[in-house]
């Protein structure tokens, strides 16, 4: 079974991530006329806007913008801790 510990780096990723989204959705918007919530959610959100997301409105519509969000956010954790690993292995 492979775990991830805590990482410092998994969790700057994931911060850095976090705080330029928050940033961004709160200077242009979730859904302004940039498509920043796309943007962010990339590549999960790509499949969602081929389909319009369902007919999705509403809280359902937050829903589907928030999970690929999410999504990215583990994944750059993830990555991070996966590198924290390797330069730690490195050094010692």
């Amino acid at each position: 079974v492979y775990t991830i510990s805590m990482s410092k780096l998994g969790a700057t990723c994931a911060g850095l991530y976090a705080l330029v989204a928050v940033y961004l959705i709160a200077t242009q918007g979730l859904f302004g006329e940039s498509f920043i919530a796309i943007v962010l959610g990339m590549p999960w959100t790509l499949f969602l806007v081929l389909i319009e997301f369902g007919g999705a409105e509403g809280f359902f519509s937050y829903v589907l913008i928030i999970i690929p969000m999410l999504l990215n956010a583990l994944v750059l954790y993830w990555f991070g801790a996966l590198l924290g690993g390797l330069f730690s292995k490195q050094t010692a």
